[in-house]
This record gives structure tokens, sequence and C-alpha cells, in this order.
């Protein structure tokens, strides 16, 4: 049962990082609030995004979403 609510809490938390926009703001705190996932989880999955250029920290403890220099190439 705990997996499902893993599960349903991340897919929450997926679609709200799906809706961001480059420039908008997320913290650990409202991950937590949106998805339902523990502090520890939401900072894994923002950290990871961040890794993965996706997301720069800022110094208050939160992140902001940042736009993929991959994707603008390939467009133009």
């Amino acid at each position: 049962m705990r997996r499902v609510a893993v599960d349903a809490g991340l897919d929450k938390l997926q679609e709200f990082l799906l809706g961001m926009s480059p420039g908008d703001e997320v913290s650990v705190a409202r991950a937590v609030e949106i998805s339902g996932l523990d502090q520890g989880r939401c900072d894994a999955v923002l950290s990871a995004l961040m890794r993965a250029g996706l997301m720069m920290r800022l110094q208050h403890d939160a992140y902001v979403r940042c736009r993929l220099q991959v994707a603008e190439k390939r467009s133009a």
C-alpha cells in the first residue's frame, strides 16, 4: 500500500513539474504540499532534475525551471 501512495505522489509531482515554464520556481516545501511525499524524497527528485540540467537551485532553498539549451538548438 505504501508503494501506491509513493507512486501517486510522484505522479502528482511529475504533473506539476511538467507544467512549469522556464523561470518558474518551486521549493521543496511546496513539492511536499503538492505530492504528499516526504521532504527527503522531494529534495531528491528536484536535485536529480538539477543534475540533469532541468532545474537550478536558488540560494533561498528553491529550484527554478531552466530552459533546455538542447531543445532550443533542435528547434532552431
